[in-house]
């Protein structure tokens, strides 16, 4: 049976979300608690009774053969704190890695009229619903492309952000290529047997970590999908670690190192000192 709204129902819904997850310290930019009081979550997820939607929780959206999640509407909470990550500003122009609609819809807000949000996504069934809710919730200007994110999006590049919201295991050189000089990633990386959302800013060449936040989402798909075993992480646990990510072949600082296919990852102490 179809689900019934009730607008002010959901606007209620939204308005306790929001104060639980300033309440949880998730969100600290009013501009970030404004986007989730407007943003009507549960317009992307239909399927789901009214107050499951506005829950502090992730939903999986679909499934491999293999019974392996490969698509969700992430945690607010975790879509929060990687928003206060990203910093983004009125005019900014985003590329978000993975299609849900939703996330897409609060960059939408905090971007305003003279920004751009474009998401791409591998999987056509995902991309497509992400259409449909993001025109059903009022946001038909965000570019949906149905895309290997391996390769960016280049004919809406530059950008100002790239937000990615799938676990990645090395960083693509296109996402790199396509971001402004003073641009930021923000990204899910599996490094060390640990799932960390990290923020780079690019630092005289290489990329260097803002901050960093214990996190987990479903595996990026395509070109850039990697199934072995990770490495296994350092001999002692490291409080607050720092990261750098240095192009594969270029000097490396002192540090713990992780190499991918593209980028060597730097585990470095509070302060980008090695151990």
């Amino acid at each position: 049976m179809p689900r019934v709204d009730d607008p002010g129902r959901a606007g209620m819904l939204r308005a306790d979300l929001v104060d639980h997850l300033q309440r949880t310290g998730a969100i600290r930019d009013e501009r970030i608690a404004e986007a989730f009081r407007v943003v009507p979550r549960h317009l992307f997820l239909p399927q789901m009774p009214l107050t499951a939607a506005y829950a502090d929780d992730v939903v999986l959206m679909k499934r491999d053969d293999a019974g392996v999640p490969i698509s969700s509407v992430s945690q607010p909470s975790m879509i929060a704190l990687m928003l206060d990550q990203a910093a983004v500003r009125p005019g900014d122009h985003i590329l978000e890695i993975g299609s849900g609609g939703y996330n897409a819809a609060l960059l939408t807000e905090l971007t305003g009229p003279t920004g751009s949000v474009t998401t791409v996504d591998i999987d056509p069934d995902v991309t497509t619903r992400a259409r449909a809710a993001l025109t059903r919730a009022g946001y038909p200007n965000v570019h949906v492309v149905q895309a290997d994110a391996e390769y960016g999006v280049p004919q809406h590049a530059p950008y100002d952000r790239v937000v990615v919201t799938v676990t990645a295991w090395d960083i693509p050189p296109a996402w790199v290529d396509q971001l402004r000089p003073t641009g930021r990633i923000v990204v899910p990386l599996r490094l060390g047997g640990e799932t960390r959302s990290i923020a780079f800013d690019d630092h005289h060449g290489h990329l260097e970590s803002h901050s960093s936040i214990l996190c987990g989402f479903v595996d990026i798909q395509g070109q850039g999908a990697h199934h072995a075993p990770d490495v296994p992480p350092p001999n002692a646990p490291i409080p607050h670690p720092t990261f750098q990510a240095h192009r594969t072949g270029t000097p490396l600082p002192a540090g713990f190192h992780i190499a991918r296919k593209h980028y060597t990852f730097t585990v470095c102490r509070v302060g980008g000192v090695g151990f």
